[in-house]
């Protein structure tokens, strides 16, 4: 349930292997000498030019790959032919792969060496199936974020202002992030308070290497990174939850894993061990970040990715308009909230998001409780939307969170606030 962390992609690795299956399906059915080595020989060249969002802003890519593929035939076949439904091959990628430089043409980043990447095909039904990959030569790319190497150049410095938090370290029972931005201030006028909720594959123990988990999606990730806009105001606390060992042999080979948990924490009434934070976790946790930081009662907003979505919708159905202002759950299951609470969701301005080919939490998690909220009595249009992205899987939260088509949820949020 986490986001991904690559690099920008040297992917567009696949865009030879048309040609190689074309070349092995013409080596499968023919004969060849042992003196004709080469059976197929490809080269080409392909540019690209592709928006990439992953660091949390708009940043364009461009340049050009140049491919060879040669396919050899196997001395020991001698002129026999030979039929196989599953070919196991490397795409070697050598030379140069990845080089970065900044306007003035210093080279920021450069990865030398060589990478072999192993698949098999399987002729009958066209599928690739990734068997590993050998890497040489210096790669660091391979073992850093490209987001935050590109970040000084056309990112923020948002990095700057996060903390963690471990357990021990505060007077809150568990541990989280901290992100202050550079507007706050210990007295005088307070700021926006923005409670993030992590999913399922962020969650730890809340110690020092634990709680480093959190910056794996979400917010949280892109503070990390440096795409998160520093002129934003809102103080965000990522709050970590600690999963103590829930079973999940009930939802094996279920539908929408996620969705059955879910179900099951929700009528087990949350109780310990539970894979995603609890309403009381959150109420608790809002509470104290009132007495400790200078943020407004009255513009207190919640959000979260996946579990912590499943968190926000328990959240609100248990305690309401009590402590928040607005809430945005992404890729959660609401529909346990809508049984418990029904239109007295209705309380608090609701915007669900949900990516339409989602295999772990079902959409309709999202889309039934918004739908239904939407048709009570006195919950206008603004305040029970619902968003569903067509072409997204599980990671609804990227483009959420990000912005990539256009939907803007913290001016959303901000909008509103508790008398």
């Amino acid at each position: 349930m986490r986001a991904s962390k690559d690099p920008i992609r040297r992917a567009r690795r696949l865009r030879p292997l048309c040609w190689l299956v074309g070349a092995l399906v013409v080596l499968a059915w023919s004969a060849a000498p042992a003196s004709a080595t080469v059976i197929e020989h490809n080269a080409f060249t392909q540019p690209y030019d592709y928006v990439f969002w992953d660091c949390g802003y708009a940043m364009s890519v461009a340049g050009a790959e140049s491919h060879v593929v040669q396919v050899r035939a196997d001395k020991k076949l001698d002129g026999n032919v030979f039929v196989t439904d599953n070919y196991e091959f490397t795409f070697h990628n050598a030379g140069q792969s990845f080089t970065m430089r900044d306007s003035s043409g210093a080279l920021i980043l450069r990865d030398r060496g060589n990478f072999s990447f192993t698949y098999t095909i399987d002729f009958e039904n066209g599928s690739f199936n990734f068997i590993g990959v050998r890497i040489s030569g210096p790669h660091p790319s391979v073992v850093s974020d490209t987001c935050k190497t590109v970040a000084p150049f056309v990112g923020t410095d948002s990095a700057r202002h996060l903390t963690e938090r471990p357990i021990g370290s505060t007077a809150f029972s568990m541990g989280y992030d901290e992100y202050l931005p550079p507007s706050y201030t210990t007295s005088g006028t307070a700021s926006p308070l923005l409670i993030f909720l992590n999913g399922y594959e962020e969650n730890g123990d809340g110690t020092p290497d634990g709680i480093h988990n959190l910056v794996g999606a979400g917010i949280p990730r892109f503070i990390d990174i440096g795409g998160w806009p520093t002129d934003r105001p809102l103080v965000v606390l990522a709050l970590q939850h600690v999963d103590t060992g829930f079973d999940w042999s009930p939802c094996d080979n279920v539908p929408w894993g996620g969705s059955c948990g879910m179900q099951i924490q929700h009528d087990q009434n949350h109780a310990s061990p539970a894979p995603c934070t609890t309403p009381d976790e959150v109420h608790d946790f809002i509470t104290y970040a009132l007495g400790h930081y200078n943020v407004e009662a009255h513009r207190v907003y919640v959000t979260g990715l996946s579990c912590g979505a499943f968190g926000a919708w328990e959240y609100v159905a248990k305690y309401g308009d009590a402590q928040v202002a607005a809430a945005v759950p992404i890729a959660g299951e609401g529909r346990p909230a809508w049984a418990t609470a029904g239109c007295g969701l209705g309380s608090v301005p609701l915007w669900a998001f949900h990516g339409a080919l989602d295999e772990v939490v079902n959409p309709q998690g999202s889309i039934v409780p918004i739908t239904n909220l939407a048709a009570c009595p006195g919950v206008p249009a603004d305040e029970a939307k619902l968003t569903i992205y067509p072409e997204r899987d599980h990671n609804s939260w990227d483009p959420a969170y990000d912005g990539e088509f256009g939907d803007d949820i913290y001016s959303w949020m901000l909008g509103f606030s508790k008398p």
